[in-house]
């Protein structure tokens, strides 16, 4: 089976959150997590947007994927605004 290759770039984050920085970025290459040296993802903000991303690695007709509705998703941390931009590669 064949996968969507996935960039995420955290492009947002405000409020109380310390462990997620803007610029941030991470990978899904053949539905495997790759993780830049010196870069760190919080768990509970990558637990939040797992289904997103599990959907978007799947190839898809043009205009039915997941990432055809939303580009960005919000962890749900309700005293932080952190943004994820989720693109194909």
């Amino acid at each position: 089976m064949e996968f969507n290759d996935l960039k995420v770039t955290i492009v947002k984050s405000e409020g109380a959150c310390t462990r997620s920085r803007v610029g941030t970025i991470f990978y899904i290459r053949n539905a495997c997590l790759e993780i830049p040296e010196e870069q760190q993802v919080c768990i509970f903000a990558l637990g939040s947007i797992m289904q997103t991303l599990s959907a978007a690695i799947f190839k898809t007709q043009e205009g039915e994927g997941v990432l055809d509705l939303l580009q960005e998703w919000q962890c749900p941390d309700p005293m932080a605004e952190v943004i994820f931009r989720i693109e194909k590669l």
